[in-house]
């Protein structure tokens, strides 16, 4: 189990935040195994995982109640898409075949204000995507309660918190990964420090032996493969004095 104990970004509500940090802790067993600040590249590493931070965003906290006054729904709302630049999210109201789409904006006071567009679905397109109808949008500040018409319930914004998006990631073969990464720089830095040379030969038909080299410009060929044409000069004149040679007579 994860457990978010704080999210802090100093500067937010100036829109220059200076810092994301998230308290994070990680329990196993009902017994806590770690407990981290975490950043946005400073992960928690435990029991084989790893915890990134990914992003944040608002989450306002809403509070659905039945005609009754029997709570469907009371939790923030992560906003974790965008409309129009603006935070934006869609959720299922639980026991009802009715969804609100909710935009984060700000009024002229600078207030927030929460647009709440209830829907539900009352059709199906040839293509199979459903066919929607939008039902009494509702404006809502901290505080406020509305009941949408057409609807059974009634929508309390609370307040406005935040939510912070991690990421777990567990990788058994990371071991395997960064071994064949570092294989790969080791065969980059030979490729680099030892240049390719080609050569090429052509042996005629009287026995001349022709020799072509391609190298880079700094390759030394004269040095380099003088030493294998010597050999192959001295090869040559050893197998001409062993040759047999025709005999006379007078």
């Amino acid at each position: 189990m994860v457990r978010n104990l704080g999210f802090e970004a100093p500067g937010f509500e100036t829109g220059r935040p200076t810092d994301f940090t998230t308290h994070l802790a990680v329990y196993q067993g009902g017994k806590q195994i770690a407990e981290k600040t975490i950043r946005v590249n400073d992960p928690l590493e435990v029991a084989g995982y790893t915890f990134h931070q990914n992003g944040f965003g608002p989450a306002p906290d809403v509070v659905i109640r039945d005609a009754a006054g029997k709570p469907l729904w009371s939790g923030p709302i992560p906003l974790t898409d965008q409309a129009a630049g603006f935070p934006f999210a869609e959720f299922a109201v639980p026991g009802r075949d009715v969804a609100l789409q909710l935009l984060l904006q700000r009024a002229a006071d600078g207030a927030g204000v929460l647009l709440v567009l209830p829907f539900h679905a009352v059709g199906t397109n040839p293509d199979g995507s459903p066919v929607v109808e939008g039902l009494e949008p509702l404006a809502l500040t901290r505080g406020e309660s509305d009941t949408a018409a057409g609807t059974d319930f009634s929508v309390e914004l609370r307040g406005f918190g935040e939510y912070t998006l991690l990421i777990a990631k567990r990788d058994p073969g990371q071991g395997f990964v960064w071994t064949a990464f570092g294989l790969l720089i080791v065969g980059l830095l030979i490729t680099f420090w030892m240049p390719r040379r080609r050569v090429w030969g052509r042996l005629d038909a009287d026995g001349r032996l022709a020799l072509a080299v391609r190298a880079d410009r700094y390759v030394d060929v004269g040095r380099e493969f003088g030493r294998l044409l010597d050999d192959l000069v001295a090869s040559r004149r050893s197998a001409d004095d062993g040759r047999p040679r025709g005999t006379g007579t007078a």
